[in-house]
């Protein structure tokens, strides 16, 4: 049976909840339902997009704002740091090396925007409307900064998480335990994107799992990848990358295109909007609704006043206007979701195998995995992955009274929960693509990509294990129905995700429904975009020819 869930959930396309994450209600009858006791959590992946933030420039000062003044808390945390480092002090205008606030403010936000980007045009800090009577005070944010709001927002995703693995399910300790040698605790593994936006939205995300915490409690080790090894969001540097994209979205706008022209004949005849809109769209062949996108949310989410024009419908509209701009050719096209999101999936894939390989008690010499694995990225990160999970962020052609929220709220939210059940009956029919497992256990990179069962990094070993097995896994036969204990499910936000792979009945468990894949069936929805190295050069070698011979 389907997951209730998924058929109850409340979502609409108002303006409200287009630009805010919602999480289920738990209840007793919730839990009951999505974790009986035969279902074992063994671990949680919480990838999450940051909370609410300024826009990414002062794109439009007819209608938004100079100065943004919703960081007050932010910018207290950001001087107590710097105090705290010695280059700044509160009763001086100037640090002990001579420079003010202001610039010291100027260096921690030096990278925080996008407008040396493809995507965002440039700011415009010489104009505003006649009625903003905003000032740069101490609480002024700095464009794309996270505010106050978003603050609240990921403390109150943490919160929900201790509700329900630590107080509902008692899966995670209520106090971190700390690690060997008093190490920082291993039962989370933290992970963040460089941006600051992504770095303090997963500070408050912990504040909101461990709140009050006495201050002998373990450290937090978060981990954060210098951004020409980050996985957590495209390579914007990536000339071949971003052609594709652009192509690839073209192809989408005309996919939508009477709902595409509508909107864009539409906001013109907004005063506030014409010129802006007008002048950056000349110079873009995409990513028109995603600019008006960007300020219109924000403004709505911090509760500015809009022009009347600019209602919830309208909201709405450029919320699903954008993912097909952005999101939607992540969906169309293989290729560009290996480039974009393909590295951060085969992560998640060798998270799984180790926990896994970890609850069947063998030994690789790997510390113990943790229990949840927290990334804190972006809309780019959400919106991909999302897409490598067959969830239909665009929904159909048709978008004037779709239900679905396209454009991932701020604070929005995968979790991937692996499960363990070794007493409901495993499905006795082969599912669908049950073809493909005649090539389970050859060279996975022999075989092309849409027919893998399974992702290149899942080691062949994983099937070659019997319980109390002592023999090297080599020695022992091959198995393809090894995993038959173990299980995945997908939410986003407040509603279970069901795989395409997963969805008839030989992919999923017999009890829970379509929303629990089985792991096989999680593998073969994954396989495709998870190419090896060599696979990712050739790749783009052979995309890099093919558009030089295009623009010839």
């Amino acid at each position: 049976m389907a997951s209730p869930i998924a058929a109850s959930s409340n979502i609409d396309s108002s303006g409200s909840s287009v630009v805010q994450a919602r999480q289920p209600k738990l209840s007793p009858e919730f839990i009951a339902q999505h974790y009986p006791s035969e279902a074992k959590l063994l671990h949680v992946h919480l990838i999450h997009r940051h909370g609410e933030r300024t826009p990414a420039s002062h794109l439009f000062p007819s209608i938004s704002p100079r100065y943004w003044n919703f960081c007050a808390q932010g910018n207290r945390l950001h001087a107590d740091f710097a105090k705290a480092v010695k280059v700044y002090s509160p009763n001086s205008e100037t640090d002990k090396d001579g420079n003010s606030y202001q610039q010291w403010y100027n260096y921690m936000f030096k990278s925080e925007n996008y407008k040396n980007t493809s995507i965002f045009p440039k700011d415009n800090l010489s104009k505003a409307h006649g009625n903003d009577k905003s000032q740069f005070t101490a609480d002024t944010c700095a464009f794309g900064q996270l505010t106050d709001v978003g603050r609240q927002s990921l403390t109150a995703l943490g919160s929900h998480m201790r509700a329900l693995y630590m107080d509902a399910l008692g899966f995670l300790p209520a106090v971190p335990r700390p690690g060997d040698n008093n190490e920082p605790t291993e039962d989370l593994y933290l992970r963040t994107s460089s941006y600051s936006r992504a770095f303090e939205s997963l500070q408050h995300a912990l504040g909101g799992m461990y709140p009050n915490l006495p201050a002998n409690s373990p450290l937090f080790r978060i981990n954060v990848r210098p951004r020409n090894r980050e996985n957590l969001y495209p390579d914007y540097h990536c000339e071949i990358t971003n052609r594709l994209h652009t192509e690839k979205a073209i192809e989408s706008i005309k996919l939508f295109a009477e709902d595409y022209a509508t909107l864009h004949k539409d906001i013109p005849q907004i005063p506030s909007l014409r010129e802006p809109f007008e002048v950056e769209l000349k110079r873009r062949t995409a990513h028109g609704s995603l600019f008006v996108w960007d300020t219109t949310s924000s403004m709505r989410s911090h509760g500015l006043p809009l022009p009347k024009e600019i209602d919830d419908e309208l909201i709405a509209r450029l919320s699903k206007m954008s993912a097909v701009e952005y999101l939607h050719p992540t969906m169309r096209s293989i290729q560009l979701a290996r480039m974009q999101i393909g590295p951060l999936v085969g992560e998640l894939a060798d998270n799984v195998v180790d926990v896994v390989e970890a609850d069947r008690g063998i030994v690789t010499g790997k510390q113990r995995p943790p229990k949840m694995s927290i990334y804190s990225g972006h809309d780019t990160t959400v919106g991909p992955l999302l897409a490598v999970f067959g969830d239909d962020l665009a929904g159909s052609p048709s978008l004037a009274t779709s239900a679905t929220p396209m454009w991932p709220p701020f604070a929005s939210s995968v979790r991937i929960e692996l499960l363990k059940d070794s007493v409901s009956p495993y499905p006795t029919i082969q599912p669908s693509w049950a073809g493909d497992l005649a090539n389970h256990s050859e060279d996975m990179s022999a075989i092309p990509p849409e027919e893998r069962i399974r992702p290149l990094n899942v080691p062949d070993s994983l099937y070659r294990w019997a319980p109390r097995q002592t023999d090297n896994a080599s020695a022992v036969p091959f198995n393809p129905r090894a995993t038959r204990d173990y299980y995945v499910r997908i939410w986003y936000n407040d509603r279970s995700v069901q795989l395409p792979a997963c969805r008839d009945p030989g992919a999923h468990h017999t009890k829970l429904g379509p929303s629990v894949c089985t792991l096989d069936g999680f593998f073969k929805q994954i396989a495709r975009f998870v190419p090896s190295e060599s696979e990712t050069i050739q790749e783009r070698l052979a995309l890099a020819e093919a558009q030089s011979q295009s623009h010839q």
